[in-house]
C-alpha cells in the first residue's frame, strides 16, 4: 500500500477500537446531579455496588482500520474488501 500524501511504501496498518461513554449533561450535574450520586452513595451504599457491578454503564463500540506513513505521519482511514 502507498501512502496517499508522499507516495512511500513504509505504511502500517492498523485496527483502532473506539469506545463512546453516554454522559450526563453539564447542567444535570450543576444543579441535582451530584446531589443523587451523594445520597445514593450514603443511604444505599450496598445496592450502589451491587448496581454499579452488574449493571455497568451504556458504552458504543466501534472499530475501524487505519492506515499510518512511517515517513510522513499521515493517517487515513482504510476501507476495503471484508474476508470473513
Amino acid at each position: 500500500m502507498k501512502c496517499k500524501k508522499c507516495n512511500s511504501e513504509n505504511v502500517i496498518i492498523q485496527r483502532i477500537s473506539i469506545t463512546k461513554n453516554k454522559k450526563k449533561g453539564l447542567l444535570y450535574w450543576l444543579f441535582f446531579g451530584w446531589l443523587i450520586d451523594l445520597a445514593l452513595f450514603v443511604i444505599l451504599t450496598i445496592p450502589f455496588i451491587f448496581a454499579k457491578v452488574f449493571f455497568p454503564k451504556k458504552t458504543k463500540t466501534s472499530i475501524r482500520t487505519e492506515a499510518v506513513c512511517q515517513d510522513c505521519g499521515y493517517v487515513w482511514r482504510v476501507r476495503g474488501n471484508r474476508k470473513h
